[in-house]
């Protein structure tokens, strides 16, 4: 773990994730820079993409940035330890790269739908549908094989970390979009074309 420090309009920000995780960690102090002084006081919130950051300000005049705890319950629980919300960050960013698709944010608090014991079946796919109410992805997870659809529950993005954490990576996916995968791989990525634009891992 390493703490990272940056004076934005004379105030110390302090981030604190593992080191390999520093580049995010500087495109995350690249948009404070852009926030306009009189904003970053503390209790400041800012969503990016899946996470929400805060600052908190130290008796030392120093700000820390912390995020919800998604190792617990991140209605409730903060963090000063950015590493999660920031490997998320990067997991959908390199995959987007890898496709050359302009993403859509899932927030982690964003409902994704699912037919019931779907995630322990070998051969799943995720299709993501633009008309949802807000506080919803648009997600729905489904079987390859069987079609049946009566039960149906929801649950909480980040609830996937613990559960199936591969498909992390590809939530920040656009509407219209589908992704096959088979055990923790993915086989296809279906555009809104139904074209396969997945290339795999031959990068």
């Amino acid at each position: 773990m390493k703490k990272f420090e940056k004076m934005i309009v004379g105030k110390t920000i302090i981030a604190t994730a593992e080191e390999v995780l520093e580049p995010q960690v500087e495109i995350l102090f690249a948009i404070l820079e852009q926030i306009e002084d009189k904003e970053l006081i503390n209790g400041f919130s800012l969503q990016i993409g899946w996470s929400v950051y805060y600052l908190y300000e130290r008796e030392s005049g120093d700000f820390i940035l912390t995020t919800p705890d998604y190792s617990k319950n991140p209605f409730e629980d903060i963090t000063e330890d950015l590493t999660l919300a920031l490997w998320v960050q990067l997991e959908q960013s390199d995959f987007l790269r890898k496709i050359d698709v302009d993403g859509l944010s899932t927030k982690f608090s964003d409902k994704i739908i699912l037919s019931k014991g779907v995630l322990e079946l070998e051969e799943i796919f995720l299709q993501r549908n633009g008309e949802v109410e807000k506080g919803d992805s648009g997600w729905y997870i489904g079987s390859v094989e069987d079609d049946r659809t009566e039960e149906l529950y929801a649950l909480y993005a980040y609830q996937l970390l613990k559960i199936k954490p591969e498909i992390i990576q590809v939530l920040a996916l656009p509407n219209d979009y589908m992704v096959v995968f088979e055990g923790k791989e993915i086989k296809a990525v279906l555009d809104e074309n139904d074209v396969d634009v997945y290339k795999g891992d031959t990068e």
